[in-house]
């Protein structure tokens, strides 16, 4: 029987979240110094990530599941600051199109898919692999949706937003069960925590960046309008 080790799926799944996150955000110019100095950022930051999560060294093994969503959401305040703090990445962010803002959810769908997987074979309890699964396969997908009806001007505000929030709602749900109710379960160093320190942040801004454009360009209208 194949042995297959949800660490290096999840290292995996991350290291394609890079490339892919990396290949969006060059779709209107070619890659530049800045968009590699990111990747170079972000392999770090998994490399990091590594270390303490196969160590056990980031967390204590006993910590509550009110800490640790305290922890999560600590963990969404540095990417956000990081994002929009510094001043080359905020100009980069904010400078994307709603296409590739939209474009950046498409790989929730390979995780999505791992998490299922994980739910057949016992590394998440069964009902939460499944729910999360799906849901992460459908933010995924309603992303994709979304990015071509922007591109191709058909409903594409309308579909944006019912893309942004399910997918917040998603990581808001997921985080909040995985803290609140499954950390006993499954301890706080599991292979799980790949996504929810690394791509789920990321998501969570592209989506928040996304919803601040949408609202941008209605209130830019209504101003033409009147």
């Amino acid at each position: 029987m194949l042995n297959i080790s949800p660490t290096g799926v999840m290292i995996s799944l991350d290291i394609m979240m890079i490339v892919y996150t990396l290949w969006v955000l060059s779709l209107n110019k070619p890659a530049g110094k800045q968009t590699l100095i990111i990747g170079g950022v972000m392999l770090a930051w998994l490399a990091v990530l590594h270390l303490g999560l196969s160590n056990q060294l980031l967390f204590p093994q006993e910590i509550s599941g009110i800490a640790f969503l305290m922890i999560i959401f600590a963990a969404v305040g540095a990417v956000g600051a990081a994002l929009l703090f510094i001043a080359p990445v905020r100009r980069l962010m904010l400078g994307l199109e709603q296409r590739q803002l939209l474009l950046l959810q498409g790989i929730r769908v390979f995780f999505g898919a791992t998490f299922l997987m994980f739910a057949s074979t016992g590394v998440l309890p069964q009902a939460f692999g499944i729910l999360d699964g799906y849901t992460h396969i459908s933010a995924g997908f309603f992303g994709l949706i979304a990015a071509f009806s922007v591109a191709a001007a058909v409903q594409g505000t309308r579909r944006a937003w019912f893309a942004n929030l399910f997918g917040l709602l998603d990581i808001l749900v997921v985080a909040t069960t995985l803290a609140l109710i499954l950390l006993p379960q499954i301890g706080p160093h599991h292979s799980m925590m790949y996504a929810v320190f690394f791509p789920a942040p990321l998501w969570l801004w592209f989506h928040l960046i996304s919803i601040w454009k949408l609202r941008h360009a209605e209130d830019t209208q209504v101003r033409s309008v009147s």
